[in-house]
């Protein structure tokens, strides 16, 4: 099955009750990119690839206005079963969706869920769903243990080269709050929409 399209994504639902991906919590890194993004209370965020919400209902517990994007039913009803109305759940593919303009962009699974080859469409469409000034704030994969994806890794100059086609960037470094199985395996972006 193709991993863009949501028969894909559903068919791991359907057989995982808890994903690989899924921690059963907000990601640890949601603390540190948000210190390091400044972003202003009530700010409107974007979470695409939400899963089971996690990452979106502890934004939403912030007071940040959420809006969070899964084209897999299951994962969607999975957030609304453990979140309720807190988030506005969307089953909405990421490339078209009409939502927006956002004032920030909190993506933890979907970028390195992308195959290498859609990176520059992602960036570019995420982009285009922020404000001038907008934050994309990514935690992403730089060492999947040679596994082969998803999730698919990303050299941290290949994410610098791509993100400065839309973005300034004003952090890009090794995360250092990571979940202990990830620890090590990670980065994180701050970018700002020029």
């Amino acid at each position: 099955m193709d991993p863009r399209t949501p028969e894909y994504w559903q068919q791991v639902y359907d057989t995982e009750a808890r994903p690989g991906w899924d921690m059963d919590a907000p990601t640890p890194l949601l603390a540190e990119l948000l210190d390091l993004a400044g972003l202003a209370a009530g700010a409107r965020v974007a979470v695409p690839g939400c899963g089971f919400g996690h990452d979106a209902a502890e934004l939403a517990r912030q007071g940040f206005r959420v809006t969070a994007f899964d084209f897999a039913p299951a994962a969607l009803a999975g957030a609304r079963a453990r979140y309720g109305t807190a988030v506005d759940w969307r089953q909405e593919d990421w490339f078209t969706t009409e939502a927006g303009p956002f004032d920030a962009v909190f993506d933890h699974t979907c970028f390195v869920a992308m195959e290498p080859g859609r990176r520059e469409a992602y960036v570019a469409r995420t982009g285009e769903l922020l404000k001038p000034r907008g934050r994309w704030l990514l935690a992403a994969f730089h060492d999947v243990q040679d596994r082969p994806g998803p999730p698919f890794a990303v050299p941290m100059e290949d994410l610098r080269r791509l993100a400065e086609a839309r973005f300034e960037i004003l952090h890009l470094a090794e995360a250092t709050r990571s979940h202990p199985r990830r620890a090590g395996r990670e980065m994180l972006l701050v970018g700002r929409t020029r």
